[in-house]
């Protein structure tokens, strides 16, 4: 059997025989040579299966944490324009930087929300801590800290408000001592914002989006009255049945702010070019420096990682990683140090976003995967099965020395 229909076999299954099977999903893979070697999309582009609405390459999702790829290349061009450093203190940049704080406890208290203590943050925060998630922010949500904090102080703003307001914040530990996943990506883009004159809409589309053809990628899908037409209807699926029902994006929508961290809507077609890109160096738009240097370990401490696949954190951050594999943090992307057992290897990097977005760049071979679907809560298991069994299906391929393997 080709590859291709083997990944055809697979998708269909994912989307018709399998139990709580997927509604619908799309599967690309791309080359260095910018090439497309499989794109298909299968299924509804609604719960209703009968309803009529067939999912297409081009139609449109919200793609969640995949927004940082694309939010920390703009960062890159940003670097090579002179706006940037990596290294410069940002809160010098972003007035919302300058009077963070960090929390350090709450007060000994029997009354709930207890009185938070907080420390002055005196070290800089710089534009390579933002991008690779040590500069001390956290999403409220994962932090029952932060959301104690915020009862206390009568905050109603949060992560999925669609605001910068919703980042902020204090952080939980002083930059550069330590990792957590939060909105660095986002105050990466205000800086962006700040340097540029632009709003993040702005710079991504003269940038990036134009010289890519990407013409269906936005933070403003509310302004495209093509849209509802063409996007993938969002499901939740119920823990204990099983079953999915019709539900909503949890970000705010319109948005208030350009939220580099988690904000956009594309297309698998789209976001298909941003991986081309990478794979092929930064093509016209970025050096290849620039992209050596987002995916190669930021880290001082491999351990603050590793907590994402052995901790609380894996299910949202790391749930298509087999159990104990080490990993570390690049510019925006997870890095795993180890081979996974029949799937990529060791130096590849990874993007998911919470409704089942999922993308891989294997540098090595040349190679790189993208899957979407449409599915809450994070970590749906059979957007996992599927993803595991497509990327299996191309690795067993391609380690078996059949390169020609589309045909």
């Amino acid at each position: 059997m080709t590859l291709e229909k083997q990944f055809d076999k697979i998708v269909e299954k994912y989307t018709t025989t399998e139990v709580n099977a997927l509604k619908g999903l799309a599967f690309i893979v791309v080359d260095k040579h910018g090439d497309t070697l499989y794109s298909k999309a299968v299924g509804s582009r609604e719960i209703d299966i009968t309803s009529g609405s067939h999912l297409h390459i081009d139609s449109v999702f919200y793609i969640a944490s995949l927004t940082k790829a694309i939010t920390t290349l703009a960062c890159m061009i940003a670097v090579e324009n002179g706006l940037l450093a990596l290294d410069e203190n940002v809160r010098d940049i972003v007035p919302e930087l300058q009077k963070v704080e960090c929390l350090i406890g709450f007060e000994e208290s029997d009354k709930f929300p207890r009185k938070p203590i907080l420390e002055d943050v005196t070290d800089p925060i710089s534009l390579r801590q933002l991008l690779s998630h040590s500069s001390g922010f956290i999403y409220d949500q994962l932090h029952p800290g932060i959301l104690e904090w915020s009862q206390y102080v009568g905050r109603t703003d949060h992560t999925f408000t669609g605001s910068l307001a919703g980042y902020t914040h204090p952080l939980i530990f002083q930059p550069g001592q330590g990792w957590a996943y939060g909105p660095g990506m986002d105050w990466a883009g205000r800086t962006i914002e700040v340097v540029s004159g632009l709003t993040l809409e702005e710079f991504m589309q003269k940038n990036i989006f134009s010289k890519l053809g990407m013409n269906d990628t936005t933070f403003r899908a509310e302004l495209r009255p093509d849209f509802p037409a063409r996007t993938m209807a969002t499901a939740w699926r119920d823990r204990e049945t099983g079953l999915l029902s019709t539900g909503v994006v949890p970000l705010a929508l319109p948005a208030k702010d350009c939220c580099g961290g988690a904000g956009l809507y594309s297309t698998p077609e789209d976001f298909s070019k941003i991986l081309k890109l990478i794979l092929q160096e930064g093509g016209d738009i970025l050096s290849k420096e620039s992209i050596d240097e987002m995916m190669k370990p930021q880290l001082p401490d491999l351990r603050w990682f590793w907590d994402v696949t052995t901790g609380p954190s894996k299910r949202h951050l790391a749930q298509t990683w087999p159990e104990g594999a080490k990993g570390t943090f690049g510019l925006s992307s997870s890095i795993n140090l180890e081979d996974f057992p029949g799937r990529r290897p060791r130096n590849s990097v990874n993007w998911s976003g919470m409704p089942g977005c999922h993308a891989w760049v294997d540098r090595e071979a040349g190679i790189s995967g993208l899957l979407m679907t449409q599915v809450f809560p994070p970590g749906d298991p059979m957007v996992t099965k599927c993803l595991l069994e497509l990327e299996t299906a191309l690795y067993t391929h391609l380690r078996e020395g059949i390169r020609t393997i589309w045909k």
